[in-house]
């Protein structure tokens, strides 16, 4: 139970905290092609290395998130003590750093994050890159053996990418995104993202287009590293699948995993638990127990999948009507929640409540969530880098949308909710700036927010 005085020590930390700058605080595409490692890397190897363990470091346009947990779930479950690193968060910043599946406690996070900004050698440094450094110092107090990094942008010059270590790079499917600082074609981004492959050690790769899966290759084949293409080394075979979650088949070179349970979503959620199961498997014969036991169990694999947690992913959240939230900020995403949408044959009327950040591919977003016909209520997120209103307003339309504004994501559900009525759907769908916000509402969570830290 957290007392005052702990409260009161992270929304003082995170005070601080928030005044720092870098891209993911403004948006501002210059932040972000500044971007260097260099000075990480020197601080920490003067402060010791706290980043030093067995990592899985997952890059990607697509996926990276839940592939990230999924992994970090298994490895959990196979006994290990584990940090992982994701962003953005969804309510509390100190959710970016989990202790062996737990949000860092608000005492430890307070204390670290003050520690750390006292340290007049990063007065320059950034948001993102104070909170990952954070975190490997947390990991490091709580004695984590193994840590799961989810890059923030790109990969190459990403600050996970300054970690000392890694034993598996994965790269999830690439998608034209911040094309004003990755590039602006599937091989360029691509190339920034493989990035985060140094030199030897196992990359598995998942599905994507020709030209993006040859940038990747011909980086990891310079590198000396080791590819495994998740395509050609697995099998996966659809079983069921209902909005509690979905049941699968899945055979990798290690084993045949019968009937797992996945309570994630979509058959893009099984294609990232494939590539998952394969990190594990490997990262596990790399640099598994001393007593030599090489192949992950397969119990870890059950486990792991069907613990695993990732919320406003295609998260269900209410009944009647029924309520969704599904983060998303590419063209490939929305296409992959029309396509789950469509299989799992949500009921109608269907009422998207839209909200976006700057620098997204609004028209193409649009067209891929299969908006035509539909009601869409678009409402700006609570950030200073939100796209404006308008324009999203009239890419919906252009997709064949009828398209309402709303004030604000309160007002916004409220109309959806309406417009639904109780037997139809409700999609919270953009920003994760929307979906964490409208998933407070619905679900009463005081996060960050409700401390005046947004």
């Amino acid at each position: 139970m957290t007392n005052d005085h702990e409260l009161h020590a992270y929304v003082h930390a995170m005070r601080r905290l928030l005044g720092r700058g870098g891209f993911e605080r403004t948006g501002d595409p210059n932040e972000a092609r500044r971007f260097r490692i260099d000075h990480v890397n020197a601080y920490l190897d003067g402060i010791g290395r706290p980043d030093r363990r067995h990592t899985v470091h997952v890059a990607g346009s697509k996926g990276k998130g839940s592939t990230a947990a999924m992994v970090e779930s298994i490895l959990r479950a196979a006994g290990t003590h584990t940090l992982l690193l994701t962003s953005p968060d969804l309510h509390q910043a100190r959710e970016r750093i989990a202790i062996d599946g737990a949000p860092l406690g608000y005492a430890a996070f307070a204390a670290i994050v003050e520690r750390l900004l006292d340290d007049a050698a990063v007065a320059a440094w950034s948001y993102f890159e104070l909170l990952t450094v954070a975190g490997w110092l947390a990991g490091a107090e709580a004695g984590c053996d193994w840590q799961v990094l989810e890059v923030g942008l790109g990969g190459r010059l990403d600050t996970t990418n300054a970690v000392a270590q890694k034993h598996v790079a994965v790269i999830m499917p690439i998608d034209l995104e911040h094309t004003e600082i990755l590039g602006d074609t599937y091989a360029a981004i691509a190339r920034e993202k493989a990035g985060i492959v140094r030199g030897p050690c196992a990359v598995v790769v998942a599905p994507m287009r020709a030209s993006a899966l040859d940038a990747v290759r011909e980086h990891v084949a310079a590198v000396g590293a080791t590819l495994h293409e998740v395509p050609e080394e697995c099998a996966l075979r659809p079983l069921s699948q209902t909005l509690e979650g979905q049941t699968f088949d899945l055979r990798t070179p290690v084993r045949t995993y019968r009937a797992l349970k996945l309570p994630l979503l979509g058959a893009h959620q099984l294609e990232n638990a494939a590539a998952a199961v394969r990190a594990a498997e490997l990262a596990w014969a790399a640099a598994g127990p001393a007593e030599g036991r090489a192949e992950l169990p397969a119990a870890a694999v059950v486990q792991g999948l069907a613990g695993v947690r990732w919320p406003g992913r295609f998260e269900v959240v209410a009944g009647r009507p029924l309520g969704i939230l599904v983060g998303l900020h590419t063209p490939l995403a929305a296409k992959r929640f029309a396509e789950a949408a469509r299989e799992l044959a949500l009921p109608r009327p269907r009422v998207f409540l839209v909200g976006l950040l700057s620098g997204k591919d609004v028209d193409a977003i649009a067209g891929a969530l299969g908006v035509a016909g539909e009601q869409v209520v678009v409402v700006t997120p609570a950030s200073g880098r939100a796209e404006d209103p308008a324009a999203v307003a009239e890419a919906f339309r252009a997709a064949g949308a009828d398209v309402q504004r709303a004030a604000d994501v309160r007002a916004g559900l409220e109309l959806a909710r309406a417009l639904a009525g109780e037997r139809g759907c409700v999609v919270v769908a953009g920003s994760l700036y929307t979906v964490s916000e409208a998933r407070e509402l619905v679900l009463g969570i005081a996060g960050d927010r409700a401390l005046g830290l947004r």
